[in-house]
């Protein structure tokens, strides 16, 4: 388990910086799990109110592989 000590994205790098209590720093980069993740412009504006409104939420579902199903499956961005 991960026991983060500091969560942010950065926006000057387009990446999700992390820091455990350990000292430990990980880096995501937000454009790739985006393109891997989301098909459309809906899609991408969830994970985006994701990782802006609730970045933890946003690495847990990342880190549990749960991040992909979550955009496939949220109904207000299905396409009809």
């Amino acid at each position: 388990m991960l026991y983060m000590k500091t969560c942010f994205y950065n926006i000057d790098t387009g990446k999700f910086e992390m820091e455990d209590i350990f000292g430990n720093k990980y880096w995501i980069n937000v454009d790739e799990v985006e393109y891997e993740c989301a098909d459309n412009m809906y899609q991408r504006s969830a994970l985006d109110y994701l990782l802006y409104n609730k970045p933890v939420k946003y690495v847990n579902l990342l880190l549990s592989g749960e991040l992909k199903e979550y955009v496939h499956q949220h109904p207000i961005y299905l396409q009809y």
